[in-house]
């Protein structure tokens, strides 16, 4: 089941955590966030967890595809 998660608007560790909250049970992830630093951020701790990154979009929203391996 695909999950969505918006982050938008919310600086670090936010974003993170919110990611935190569905990680364990979503096959697939639709993150959204609106800067930079949460797309490296959320990347790094997705990885971490198993699951392959994609990003799309560009300054002020950036939509992350997050898929379990």
């Amino acid at each position: 089941m695909k999950k969505t998660v918006d982050a938008i608007g919310l600086s670090c560790p936010e974003p993170v955590l919110k990611l935190r909250e569905v990680v364990d049970t979503a096959h697939e992830i639709e993150l959204l966030v609106d800067n930079q630093a949460s797309v490296e951020n959320c990347t790094r701790f997705a990885q971490s967890k198993g699951f392959s990154v994609s990003v799309s979009g560009a300054v002020g929203l950036y939509t992350m595809t997050l898929v379990k391996l």
